[in-house]
């Protein structure tokens, strides 16, 4: 379980860097375009948009992944360990359940109904539904990290 969570993210990281940088070249491209030559481009525009919406969706779950989430962790430390393992894993399965709720069963509705009307991206005639199943990847990477969480939280009792 090890080498494949540490498997998913170093390629959640890679994919991340990866549209980080196309991102920032897109979007420095823009200004250029814009501002110097005074003709910026609807295409660049649309797919950076895209890219931003991949990047929120991958890059948080890869965040809950790491279990960066600062605000659990300031709370945790006023808590004994027990209590904050409890704490964390009541965390975790809220987490679990809204990633099956809003993000695979939702995100699989909205994939089906982009499909089913032949949604298309306005400017680059991109497929959506192919587009927005990066909400239910993510949404299975994030059951898959809570529930290795939940697990680690309730190894951890068990060890002290």
């Amino acid at each position: 379980m090890r080498l494949l969570t540490n498997i998913l993210n170093n390629i959640l990281a890679g994919i991340c860097c990866i549209i980080l940088a196309v991102m920032v070249f897109c979007v420095s491209w823009q200004v250029i375009a814009r501002f110097i030559f005074n003709a910026p481009s609807s295409v660049l525009d649309e797919f950076t948009q895209i890219l931003f919406m991949w990047m929120i969706l991958l890059g948080g779950v890869y965040t809950a992944g790491l279990k960066k989430h600062l605000a659990i962790d300031l709370l945790a430390q006023k808590l004994s360990l027990n209590a904050a393992l409890l704490l964390d894993s009541f965390i975790q399965l809220v987490i679990t359940l809204f990633a099956l709720i809003f993000m695979v069963y939702g995100g699989d509705i909205v994939v089906a109904k982009a499909m089913h009307v032949s949604q298309m991206s306005p400017v680059l005639k991109w497929p959506m539904d192919k587009v927005y199943w990066v909400m239910t990847i993510s949404g299975i990477i994030l059951v898959y990290y809570t529930i290795i969480n939940i697990l680690d939280n309730y190894h951890k009792r068990l060890s002290h």
